[in-house]
């Protein structure tokens, strides 16, 4: 009776426990989360062809390449606004004094004609326009430099959550302790104890037959043999391998928003890949292609994102202001695929002349906020796709030679050349049948 009680009551504080404290962080976390003024569904159409159109050279509250756009509303028609959005070339022609007074203001930079825009569309983003409110600045304790209070998501958050598992293991690990005292407890006023399992006398006549020098030279083998295997597997997949290595970079580019969401070509950025041994590392010439007038602002509380000021910063480049410093300085980006000195690879070779996509050998790269090393890059690795990967000798012009001298041979079947036609007539090559597995193509 003691016994149950005891069970049933520890069962009963442990679940009460964790109950107060899973109401306590919903409460917590209600209580944090911030809300959000809606717009209509009118304007937030418009939010979503403003973003979509018009935010790579226009902000709400500041100057891009364009002018900024809150209020534009109160200072134009909505006519007026219609001809500019839809066709400004057609209306500054019309002799509009005011498109051509903000044409002449911005140094004459053509804006993109929208007359895939209906009206409708439009007048969407007008409303969007009036029912825009500048985001609310968060405030800042500590002073400058301090995290301002967003959400109950946060670092603190995590901390909090991580001092609440070590109480609950604490509190998990006393009421086994206690359980186990009150069990002992327990048989010792009951009077039952477990006897001790009786020796088992087959393993010990085994024993007695065994000769103990054998016996230990043969523990011995064991133990060397399983330190040799785990020293070779080591030495074959950790050594040198660093497959998911992620390091912080200095600056967090996500390559899902540009080569996922935005769909920028790897090439834009990469522009070597097709030409040279190495892929390149973009100059920060060509981040500043885009976000020179590209800021997120409306992201940060009518600030510049501060990945972007990174950026600002590299270029020494007065975004006020629009101008270019004298003391620019390069960004420090850290390195994550890094083959071994004495291995030659070219991506030229693979890219253009094998037609071999990036995400072949860098994976998925397109879904990664972060990027990390996706294949192991190791021979074996490298081995195996020579020997499995087909040669599209027909269509590319790369091979020419290679198929002319296959098509030539196609009716010889113990030529070098003619076994690599198939019975349906198409050509099977692999890059190890076309000396992928000589030494000297990788290892010079």
């Amino acid at each position: 009776m003691v016994k149950h009680l005891t069970k049933r009551n520890l069962k009963v504080r442990a679940v009460a426990f964790t109950i107060v404290t899973l109401l306590n962080l919903s409460i917590f976390s209600f209580n944090g989360l911030a809300q959000e003024a809606k717009l209509s569904a009118q304007a937030a159409e418009g939010e979503k062809l403003f973003k979509a159109n018009c935010t790579s050279c226009h902000e709400m509250q500041n100057k891009a390449t364009g002018p900024a756009l809150a209020g534009v509303h109160n200072r134009r028609s909505e006519e007026w606004l219609l001809k500019w959005i839809r066709n400004n070339e057609a209306f500054r022609a019309s002799g509009d004094k005011d498109a051509i007074a903000i044409f002449n203001e911005y140094n004459k930079v053509v804006m993109n004609n929208f007359e895939s825009l209906t009206e409708d569309q439009v007048k969407s983003i007008i409303t969007y326009f009036k029912e825009w409110t500048p985001p609310v600045k968060k405030k800042v304790e500590g002073g400058e430099g301090a995290e301002s209070k967003t959400s109950f998501y946060s670092e603190t958050t995590l901390y909090i959550l991580g001092f609440l598992i070590v109480i609950l293991m604490v509190v998990l690990y006393i009421l086994r302790r206690t359980k186990n005292s009150l069990k002992k407890s327990y048989e010792e006023m009951s009077g039952e104890t477990e006897e001790a399992a009786a020796p088992n006398e087959k393993m010990e006549n085994l024993k007695k037959r065994i000769n103990p020098t054998i016996f230990k030279m043969a523990i011995g083998m064991v133990v060397i043999l399983a330190l040799a295997s785990y020293g070779f597997y080591f030495g074959v997949t950790e050594v040198a391998v660093q497959q998911g290595y992620a390091p912080e970079q200095p600056i967090k580019y996500s390559h899902k928003l540009h080569a996922g969401e935005l769909q920028i070509d790897c090439k834009y950025c990469h522009s070597t890949a097709e030409k040279s041994k190495q892929a390149s590392v973009p100059s920060v010439n060509t981040c500043m292609n885009c976000h020179k007038a590209v800021q997120l602002r409306d992201k940060y509380d009518g600030e510049i994102s501060p990945e972007i000021k990174k950026i600002y910063a590299a270029m020494d480049y007065d975004a006020e202001n629009q101008k270019y410093g004298d003391n620019p300085k390069p960004i420090k980006w850290i390195r994550i695929h890094n083959l071994p000195d004495h291995a030659f690879f070219n991506h030229s070779m693979h890219t253009k002349g094998a037609g071999v996509t990036c995400q072949t050998c860098h994976g998925p790269i397109q879904e990664m906020e972060v990027v990390q090393q996706y294949s192991t890059l190791q021979m074996g690795w490298c081995i195996n796709c020579h020997r499995e990967r087909k040669i599209d000798v027909e269509n590319n012009p790369y091979y020419e030679e290679l198929h002319e001298k296959i098509k030539a041979e196609k009716n010889n079947k113990n030529s070098e050349y003619g076994k690599y036609f198939t019975k349906d007539g198409k050509i099977n090559i692999t890059p190890a049948q076309n000396g992928g597995l000589e030494c000297s193509k990788c290892h010079y």
